[in-house]
């Protein structure tokens, strides 16, 4: 773990400050010290020699009487008097001639002290020990005496203790020390909040540096810093908005390519070179039946479950050229998608683009226009051929059969009337989907309209013994177009007697109590299998083609009832159970105005 600036450079601030003071404490002793020394060495030598000088002859005149004599000592002595200091006389052979603080007989050989050799040697010599007679540090100076052939014929040697000068050095070392120490404190302060200054702003500048790296870019930096400091932060503020400014126009391009590709009715798949999902769009993960958020980076194999689109991706990455192929996706219903794909080239990497349009529509209008005019002809060309054959054969003689003409023209007559009715059906399916204006609507009472309705299928029903029953809820009256309502809803109780048993009943159920009118026909009959109930609003489209072909059909009626709903901006649905009966429920909205059927 990395720490922090502060952590780094202080204590090394602190190390550094606390050895340049010891250094100079030590030195600074050391300079004391021997500057103490040295001017009480200069001291005790001027001592020496003023002393020196004054014995010359005594010492003389002693050595050449070859023994010693007391007047050298009571000469030194009188010569010292009461001053703080230790004089000896010490001969070249050794002997203590003369001392101010022991008795120079009881003294031991001197020969060996280093400032006595020393002086011998050089004329002066000095040297700090421990006194053995004091038990003192003391400090002694040695100066020689010559005789007139400038021979060394004894040595002056002079001591003082050095408590005096160590305890003066001790007090300089603690008064030293104080302020060393006052010094390091203050210079600490000092330095932390000088390191402070600089911390709190590199701190600020971090943290802002974070939160630009978190998306915080709105965030500024504000301090109170040095030039260099203030300087970086101005720039990072002017980096934050030149990123915000960029990431703002990547932003809104990439909302408005996600709000393009969204909005697209063609899917759009963009696949990099290994033929992993790089972007979706909803249109083309619902053709899937995928979440689009959860594909990317998947291959398409993996995806979407096609081996026919990745195929069509690597031919176009292999050959670098557009390809187009229809493909059909067996989910729940079949689906046509016609898929085009073109290579795309960024920055050295190679992808392709897939862009699918769902044709499944088209095909279905395809085969409804194929079978529309091979049952409009097959449906035109029965009651044509059959009554072209009847007057080929009346022209050929029947006419003179009376019995076999009336026949024959009843024929004629039933062709032609079913002929009839096929033209009127498709004349009425001409003019519902034709229409490019609002249908008229009026508040009218559904009862009324419904009863109309019965009573145009009340013939056929009371031939065959069936009963039709209207229950009725909520409000009679509905903003419809009684015209086309009542085409409906003859056309559905016209359905439902003809495929009821006799005897049997047919149930119409008006409910208008909320904001759509629904109407329900029910019969009783022999129902419509689960598979053709998706078909039967078809044109043409016959459950028993032989059985509605003989009851008159013409195949068209349901197909006018679904117009009629959509002209009202409604729905017809179907319910059957095979063997059981039918029900047909109408839906029409009541908060509407109306709209064209062809729009």
């Amino acid at each position: 773990m990395r720490r922090s600036l502060l952590y780094q450079i202080y204590p090394v601030y602190l190390i550094a400050i606390v050895l340049a003071v010891g250094s100079l404490t030590f030195a600074a002793t050391r300079v004391i010290r021997g500057a103490f020394h040295t001017e009480k060495e200069s001291q005790l030598r001027s001592s020496a020699e003023l002393v020196t000088k004054a014995l010359g002859a005594e010492v003389l005149a002693a050595q050449t009487k070859a023994q010693p004599s007391r007047t050298v000592e009571l000469r030194l002595r009188e010569l010292v008097g009461d001053l703080p200091l230790r004089f000896s006389v010490i001969g070249v052979d050794g002997v203590v001639l003369a001392d101010t603080h022991i008795d120079s007989l009881s003294a031991e050989d001197h020969s060996r002290r280093p400032e006595v050799v020393r002086a011998l040697r050089e004329g002066t010599g000095s040297d700090t020990r421990r006194s053995f007679s004091t038990g003192e540090n003391s400090l002694y100076v040695a100066v020689a005496i010559f005789d007139y052939n400038r021979q060394p014929i004894a040595v002056v040697r002079a001591a003082a203790s050095v408590q005096t000068i160590d305890q003066r050095v001790r007090e300089a070392f603690t008064v030293i020390i104080l302020a060393g120490l006052l010094i390091i404190t203050a210079t600490t302060v000092l330095t932390l909040i000088i390191i402070k200054r600089i911390h709190r702003p590199l701190m600020a500048i971090q943290d802002a540096a974070r939160r630009f790296a978190g998306g915080d870019l709105d965030h500024r930096i504000r301090l109170r810093a040095p030039q260099e400091i203030n300087s970086v932060a101005e720039t990072l503020n002017s980096m934050a908005d030149q990123i915000a400014s960029t990431i703002g126009g990547i932003t809104a391009q990439r909302n408005e390519l996600e709000a393009i590709l969204s909005a697209m009715v063609e899917g759009v798949i963009v696949v990099d070179q290994h033929r992993r999902i790089s972007s979706i769009n909803r249109a083309a993960a619902s053709l899937f039946g995928v979440d689009h958020r959860r594909v990317k980076g998947k291959s398409i194999i993996e995806a979407l479950r096609n081996a026919e689109i990745d195929q069509l991706a690597e031919e176009s990455l292999q050959s670098a050229a557009a390809r187009e192929a229809t493909i059909v996706i067996y989910d729940n219903a079949i689906t046509h998608v016609q898929v085009h794909a073109t290579t795309l080239q960024s920055e050295g990497e190679t992808g392709v683009l897939l862009v699918l349009n769902d044709i499944t529509r088209m095909k279905q209008l395809e085969s409804v226009r194929r079978d529309f005019v091979a049952n409009v002809s097959h449906e035109l060309r029965t009651p044509i051929t059959s009554i072209l054959g009847f007057v080929e054969t009346l022209r050929d003689g029947a006419l003179d059969d009376s019995q076999a003409a009336k026949r024959f023209i009843d024929i004629i007559h039933s062709h032609s009337t079913r002929l009839n009715l096929i033209i009127e059906d498709l004349l009425s399916l001409s003019r519902l989907e034709s229409f490019d204006a609002e249908i008229p609507m009026e508040e009218c009472r559904v009862e009324a309209v419904v009863t109309k309705a019965v009573q145009a299928c009340e013939p056929e029903a009371e031939r065959r013994a069936i009963r039709v029953q209207q229950t009725s809820s909520g409000s009679d009256t509905a903003q419809v177009n009684p015209a086309l309502l009542e085409q409906a809803l003859v056309n559905l109780v016209n359905n439902a007697v003809k495929y009821s048993p006799d005897g049997s009943s047919v149930e119409i159920t008006t409910r208008n109590d909320g904001p759509v009118l629904l109407i329900s026909v029910a019969d009783h009959g022999s129902g419509i299998p689960r598979r053709d109930l998706t078909r039967v609003f078809e044109r043409f489209y016959r459950v028993d083609h032989a059985r509605s072909r003989d009851m008159g059909g013409t195949g068209l009626g349901l197909a006018i009832v679904k117009h009629i709903a959509l002209a009202h901006n409604g729905e017809v649905t179907a319910e059957s159970i095979e063997g059981r009966g039918s029900r047909f429920t109408l839906s029409i909205p009541q908060n509407w105005r109306g709209r064209g059927a062809g729009s």
